[in-house]
């Protein structure tokens, strides 16, 4: 933004220059950004401006008279339980518990390969996220599955505190060929395409994580809380609703009417009055 905005006084941005801002922003690579990340300068923008106001160097805010573009990236692509034991059978052995624990604790991935042993409390069976860690800089307590738990509990018999050389390495908890894991992209491509899953992204195991969260019937709050979600409508909006849940809908309906409605209808009929018990006003 400041080389773009650096030669103006504050009183001189309009929107349209707001607007000719998001029209030029491009990456560093050259190739045009995406709508989401140039909503993301604007917002800042934005912030700054507002900033500037409550110091009362501006009147008003004219990046707030540009409207941001919906940047339409919103996917509910979710593994069934067969694909999910496809993938994690097809993936090489470093990369399985790194898959693991993001498909059932719905860490995003700089979480989980920044994640040292001194914030792992295996006995007690949680992990500590410190708000340096997590995207939105609010700290949480995860608590291990079962799967992860044991997962976890294997990887730290085979750490090593021998040597100076592997002392980095020794810190975290997942790691490649004695060094701490920073990249999987390859590994994780074969992996699917071993697997032959097709339009699947790594961040999308948050997006079974959460719905597996729901469907097993843990509260929002709490589920929330283990996802790291700090807003009901990025809930949502992790939330993936298919048909088996619809018809399970169904069914806890009818089961709910069978037990609570007077005249069971499970018999195929609705029980009609007959004329006599019908009352004259």
């Amino acid at each position: 933004m400041v080389p773009f905005f650096g030669g103006k006084i504050l009183s001189e941005i309009r929107p349209q220059d707001v607007e000719a801002f998001r029209g030029q922003r491009k990456k560093k690579n050259g190739k045009t950004a995406s709508v989401q990340t140039v909503n993301h300068d604007h917002i800042a923008l934005k912030h700054c401006l507002n900033v500037a106001i409550r110091r009362g160097l501006l009147q008003s805010n004219p990046a707030s008279k540009v409207p941001l573009p919906n940047p339409e990236n919103e996917r509910d692509r979710v593994l069934s339980d067969e694909e999910w034991s496809r993938l994690y059978q097809a993936a090489k052995p470093h990369l399985r518990p790194v898959l693991l624990t993001a498909y059932q604790l719905g860490q995003r991935f700089s979480e989980i390969v920044g994640l040292t042993w001194d914030r792992v409390d295996i006995k007690r069976g949680f992990i500590t996220l410190r708000s340096l860690d997590t995207k939105t800089r609010t700290a949480r307590q995860v608590p291990m599955t079962p799967d992860v738990k044991v997962t976890l509990q294997g990887l730290a018999k085979v750490r090593t505190l021998t040597t100076a050389a592997t002392e980095a390495a020794s810190r975290h908890v997942f790691t490649y060929e004695g060094k701490p894991l920073q990249r999987i992209s390859r590994s994780f491509k074969t992996a699917l395409k071993d697997a032959c899953i097709r339009d699947f992204r790594f961040h999308d195991l948050r997006h079974c994580a959460s719905t597996n969260l729901r469907r097993a019937g843990v509260d929002t709050a709490t589920a929330m809380k283990i996802v790291g979600h700090k807003s009901g409508k990025m809930w949502k909006r992790y939330n993936a609703i298919e048909e088996r849940d619809l018809t399970q809908a169904a069914q806890k309906v009818h089961k709910y009417l069978q037990e609570n409605t007077r005249g069971n209808t499970s018999r195929g009929y609705c029980s009609v009055p007959s004329s006599k018990e019908y009352v004259s006003y």
